[in-house]
């Protein structure tokens, strides 16, 4: 990157000695002079050239001289540093020019190697410089992009809850699901959009405590009774404990609300049997705000990151229901603006021990006698919406045999629910609510289609794929990725792991639909070329040409015991480490055949192949399993509509 160089000095042979002396450097793009006699003529290149990034100044010069110029200097550029150019030993004029913003000096007569390597360590500091600046600038348009986006998505989202909340208070227009459903997720939104104000606001220094005086015990407690029918709806305990007595406190009630609902809805989220206790105790800076729980836990290595803001943690309880990493950032934030701390414990489920986490804030408060001046507390204004409550996972949507089973797996009980709704009209759905469920699920139902979240709880989507492709027994199901991420290294990742498509949400359910039909013809070409493999009796052998894994190594076991008429299912199941049931779905899955139907149409395709090669009807029956040859001539006459003596003189 080129510097370009200011020379001021009155000395008209200096021009002349610095093009001689940096020739080198001027040609080969390194440095650009630029030539002025005096400060004057100095500022006006200055305004017309602000890319200068280094000054090279005498002090002494007629007009203005060096030691003005370096008083405008910031006003027109404050990115360029000067070099000043002063007699040897002229020490007052040296102390005033640093004063006024030198970054170095050279006294003359000038030594060049000494100016060279000056010019080289400023020339860095002002690269360094613009850098910082750049990504200064780049920041503010970010972040002012930032604030009118977020401004313009809540008018949008404010109209949404409002026409909603008004159609659900018309008389005439019953509160059903689907707006139910509307209403809370485009509350979660508007949440969601003003913790980013929030936040965003609390970084940049323009969040201002709110001096309030009320009944601080008396506003949590009526805070925590709000969140009552969440805790009831899922068969919760909520408690609430105090020392505090009641009377005037002086506390910013609208960060303790922000901060103890959030806490509390987190909680409710994780917590799935068990409870939730809330605690307020004195102590000697102000009180102590405990939220405890029985939820899912944290694991030790993330507890250092819950704070973090866009913390993604890797399938727990951080990552798997706050996903934008928002919430508690914002609780740490809004602690240290009331001056308190925030500290976290928490446990997974394991041997002799419950799982749970507890929250513990150490927050100032005032007693005060009066509420003077200061506005007096209102009460919480948040609003509580009850949560939406999972549907019986792994509950069967429609039980027609006839229909394609289909798993749904994703953590968001309402997008889930939705899901299986939605598709039940035309396919059997199972769901299940993380990835580990989803995995024990398919294993045990060898559905058609699994379609998964990308991030979950336990098992994320990658993880799920992965298992259900390396495994012999699953990896003929379709898998389709549903991830909030566009990315295209995403969906690169996921089909490098063997996913069949992939959907980035908000997706299209009509779309969605289209390609699960496209996945279930692909699976039923294939059932089909399965089919004529053994059926035909012109085809190829199938135990050469079988392109599927599993296939392969069923047909190389009833190739293997081909002549054994107790050959059966149970046996087969055990050689290949699965139980009848998942044996029967696989080869159904794959061939539309039961084992048993299975089995019979190996036993007469490779006896097309003995009759042609010289046996007779009873030598083949025997050879391929049969007890008796007239048995074997009923069955064959049943499937070729010949006898097995007609096929051989055909």
């Amino acid at each position: 990157m080129k510097t370009k160089i200011l020379l001021v000095d009155d000395e008209t042979d200096q021009e002349t000695l610095f093009r001689q002396r940096f020739r080198q450097s001027i040609q080969n793009g390194t440095y650009e002079f630029v030539f002025a006699r005096d400060g004057q003529q100095a500022l006006r290149i200055l305004e017309e050239q602000p890319d200068i990034d280094l000054l090279l100044t005498d002090i002494n010069m007629p007009g203005m001289d060096g030691l003005t110029l370096l008083e405008h200097l910031p006003r027109i550029n404050p990115v360029a540093r000067t070099i000043v150019l002063t007699a040897y030993g002229d020490v007052a004029n040296i102390r005033t020019a640093m004063n006024r913003g030198a970054f170095d000096f050279i006294t003359k007569p000038i030594d060049f190697q000494d100016l060279e390597a000056t010019i080289e360590k400023t020339r860095q500091y002002v690269r360094q410089l613009r850098e910082t600046q750049e990504l200064k600038a780049v920041d503010v348009v970010k972040t002012r992009f930032f604030n009118n986006i977020t401004h313009e998505l809540r008018s949008p989202l404010s109209l949404i809850v409002a026409t909603v909340d008004k159609l659900m208070e018309t008389a005439d227009v019953p509160a059903t699901q689907p707006l139910t459903t509307v209403r809370r997720n485009a509350r979660q939104l508007l949440r969601l959009i003003n913790q980013l104000i929030a936040i965003n606001q609390l970084e940049n220094r323009e969040t201002e405590l709110v001096d309030q005086v009320g009944d601080l015990p008396g506003f949590v407690e009526q805070l925590v009774e709000l969140f009552r029918p969440s805790t009831d709806s899922k068969n919760l305990t909520l408690t609430y404990q105090t020392d505090l007595p009641s009377g005037n406190y002086r506390f910013d009630a609208d960060k303790w609300e922000m901060i103890l609902s959030t806490l509390l809805s987190n909680a409710i989220r994780f917590t799935h049997t068990g409870g939730i206790s809330v605690s307020l105790h004195q102590t000697a800076a102000g009180a102590r705000l405990t939220v405890r729980d029985t939820g899912i836990g944290i694991t030790a290595h993330k507890l250092p990151h819950v704070f973090d803001r866009f913390y993604e943690g890797d399938n727990q309880r951080i990552r798997a229901n706050d996903s934008t990493g928002i919430s508690l950032a914002l609780v740490r934030e809004l602690t240290w603006r009331l001056g308190g701390t925030v500290d976290v414990q928490s446990q997974i489920e394991g041997k002799g021990r419950e799982s749970g986490t507890v929250f513990t804030l150490e927050l100032p408060f005032q007693r005060t006698s009066s509420p003077d001046s200061a506005a007096s507390v209102t009460g919480p204004s948040v609003v509580v919406d009850t949560p939406a409550l999972p549907g019986s996972s792994f509950a069967v949507a429609d039980e027609q045999e006839s229909h394609p089973l289909v798993v749904v797996v994703e953590d968001n009980a309402e997008l889930r629910e939705f899901m299986v709704a939605e598709l039940s009209t035309n396919y059997r759905v199972r769901s299940a609510a993380n990835g580990h469920d989803g995995w024990i699920l398919a294993k045990e139902e060898l559905p058609s289609i699994i379609i998964t979240d990308l991030m979950m709880p336990r098992l994320n989507g990658y993880a799920l794929t992965e298992r259900l492709k390396a495994d012999p027994v699953t990896d003929h199901i379709a898998v389709v990725l549903l991830s909030a991420s566009g990315e295209e290294s995403s969906r690169l990742k996921a089909l490098s792991l063997g996913a069949d498509d992939y959907l980035t949400k908000p997706f299209h359910l009509g779309e969605l639909q289209l390609r699960l039909r496209n996945l279930l013809s692909r699976q039923e070409r294939l059932r089909d070329h399965y089919r004529q493999q053994l059926a035909q009796p012109d085809s190829a052998p199938p135990l050469l040409t079988v392109g599927d894994q599993f296939l392969r190594k069923l047909y190389t076991l009833i190739e293997q015991h081909l002549d054994d008429s107790t050959l059966n299912v149970e046996w087969l199941a055990d050689e290949l480490a699965m139980s009848r049931k998942a044996l029967y779905l696989k080869v159904h899955n794959l061939t539309q055949l039961s084992p048993v139907e299975l089995i019979r149409q190996y036993r007469l395709r490779k006896a097309i192949d003995l009759l042609r090669s010289g046996h007779s009807a009873a030598e083949t029956a025997y050879l391929v399993g049969f007890e008796t040859p007239s048995y074997f001539t009923k069955v064959f006459r049943e499937f070729y509509q010949q006898t097995p003596t007609a096929f051989i003189k055909r």
